[in-house]
């Protein structure tokens, strides 16, 4: 009796281990798109050249962060560095050498950015159901210089035309004692479709350690501060694929849960899983030093990136030194053996940086691939080459996609 309920319970706790030996995980994300080096369609081969003995455009400074896709648009970030001609930017239909060719948005007077009036560094974007793209510019070039204060910007999707334009105070977007700040991620909670209708707009700071909630309605700002935001000294050094370096980041990648109001976040530095709920936010009953945190410290075996977040729950998040992407469903207790790895590929996914789960109305295909009505959408960029130098005959940036379904199916990821 001893040896059978001993053997059950080793069944049990190892039955995610025995999964990911048993499936195939190296194709589980499809590539849709993918790069050896980054261009833009500058117009014509005089303007690009131009570009380039001026020192905007340098290729093998632009490193693909992010994208989000809308209707037949699909959208990436490119890391603001000189050399980067613009950060914030559309897929077109023509190819270069180094791969699909990029145009900024809305066009190339946002990307130019006399006296801050245009875009300087986007980092994250977002686009919610009303057909709005939410834009967080970090302010910041080369990663540590400020040149423009950072902001937040709306655009309508339909018309390409700015609905809103808000600079976040110098006290809200940095550590006023430390004086450091980089607001890197966001996540937009709608509550309204009107232009300053009650929408709140969460913003991670990964140098400050503050998690930033900003109020449409009103345009107020509220830095929260708690030791969940913070790099965890244990963890600050990363490898992937045997290159290592080291990074104290602190809030890098979030997701909002639309079945719980749950905003799950972590500090890039660290093995921690953590969530808020923003329900105290919604009503306005919460003083910035009283909100609870919760989750789980050490719960993970590596650091975590991006995350996304399907509708009934399922948290999808990037495993830096593992190369993979892992989920877990929130209708299930927040441990170790409710964590599964989906897809897993040493060449492909190489930092998860960006990732979206985006959600479809009908059966639809993109790029040839069927979408059902969820999916995931993720960047990998090999960050690490930041460092270690790319090698531009090589491919370094990718788009991937998958089903929601397929990559939860006989997982623990699956409801209860």
């Amino acid at each position: 009796m001893i040896r059978w309920l001993l053997l059950m319970y080793l069944g049990i706790t190892c039955q995610g281990v025995t999964d990911i030996h048993s499936r195939n995980l190296t194709n589980s994300l499809k590539v849709i798109y993918e790069w050896k080096y980054i261009d833009y369609d500058f117009g014509s081969d005089e303007k690009r050249q131009a570009a380039i003995q001026s020192g905007d455009y340098n290729y093998t400074m632009n490193y693909l962060l992010d994208t989000d896709q809308w209707g037949d648009k699909t959208f990436v970030i490119i890391m603001k560095f000189n050399g980067v001609p613009s950060s914030l930017n559309v897929i077109t239909n023509k190819t270069g050498n180094g791969g699909p060719l990029l145009a900024p948005y809305p066009d190339w007077t946002w990307a130019k950015n006399e006296n801050c009036s245009g875009i300087t560094s986007a980092y994250k974007i977002e686009i919610d159901m009303c057909d709005r793209l939410w834009v967080l510019d970090s302010g910041l070039i080369n990663n540590v210089r400020s040149v423009c204060p950072p902001q937040l910007l709306v655009f309508d999707l339909n018309t390409s035309q700015l609905l809103k334009q808000v600079k976040i105070p110098h006290d809200i977007a940095v550590n006023t004692t430390t004086e450091k700040g980089a607001l890197v991620t966001l996540s937009v909670q709608l509550l309204s479709c009107e232009v300053n209708g009650s929408t709140l707009v969460y913003i991670g700071d990964n140098e400050g350690f503050a998690l930033i909630i900003y109020n449409n309605s009103d345009n107020s700002f509220q830095r929260l501060t708690s030791s969940t935001f913070a790099s965890d000294p244990r963890y600050t050094t990363f490898t992937i694929n045997g290159e290592s370096f080291t990074l104290q980041s602190g809030i890098f990648g979030m997701a909002l849960s639309p079945l719980t109001q749950n905003l799950y976040y972590s500090a890039l530095s660290s093995h921690n899983l953590n969530y808020v709920n923003t329900e105290q936010f919604v009503k306005s009953q919460y003083q910035a030093n009283n909100v609870h945190y919760q989750g789980k410290e050490n719960i993970l075996w590596t650091q975590a990136s991006a995350k996304g977040i399907s509708d009934n729950g399922v948290l999808f998040f990037g495993l830096v030194g593992d190369t993979s992407l892992a989920c877990w469903n929130e209708n299930r207790l927040l441990d170790r053996r409710n964590i599964e790895v989906v897809a897993k590929n040493k060449e492909t996914l190489q930092a998860i940086t960006g990732l979206k789960v985006k959600r479809r109305i009908s059966f639809i295909l993109v790029h040839g691939f069927p979408l059902e009505y969820e999916y995931v959408l993720a960047v990998s960029n090999r960050i690490q080459k930041v460092i270690y130098g790319f090698d531009f005959n090589d491919v370094n940036f990718r788009i991937l996609i998958a089903n929601v379904n397929d990559l939860i199916k006989n997982t623990r990821c699956i409801s209860p």
